[in-house]
């Protein structure tokens, strides 16, 4: 690909030099097609890392989807809760409030000790490989 050189400024007027120096060569335009081609493309799917199996678990695996399914019931339980609100005596509103918010704290709980957990795994990695 070449670019052509652009003239040193000798008396041309200003509004020729910005004409040239706004016009992109064909080469940088079939660049720019290419590259707005492989934008829309799909991903390939990527390989499964160190031959695991479909189905194999692992416990950090079984953490997430336990957890996943701890915050699903979570939102749930807000759901039902907003739409269950208007009806209820101010005693059930404090009481299921109060269990919510019970609920609430159990998984912000669960969820910073899952990112200690990892964030420590990942420092030791980290260690592991400096010293090796």
């Amino acid at each position: 690909m070449t670019v052509p050189a652009i003239d040193a400024v000798s008396g041309a007027a200003s509004t020729q030099i910005l004409d040239r120096a706004g016009a992109s060569p064909d080469a940088l335009n079939g660049l720019s097609d290419r590259f707005q081609r492989l934008m829309q493309e799909q991903p390939a799917a990527a390989a499964m890392p160190h031959d695991t199996e479909v189905g194999a678990r692992s416990p950090v695996s079984h953490f997430i989807e336990a957890q996943e399914g701890v915050l699903r019931q979570t939102f749930d339980s807000v759901r039902s809760f907003s739409q269950q609100a208007p009806s209820m005596n101010p005693g059930e509103l404090a009481s299921r409030h109060i269990e919510l918010s019970y609920q609430l704290a159990m998984v912000q709980v669960q969820f910073n000790a899952g990112v200690y957990v990892a964030q420590s795994s990942k420092s030791g990695l980290q260690t592991l490989m400096k010293n090796q």
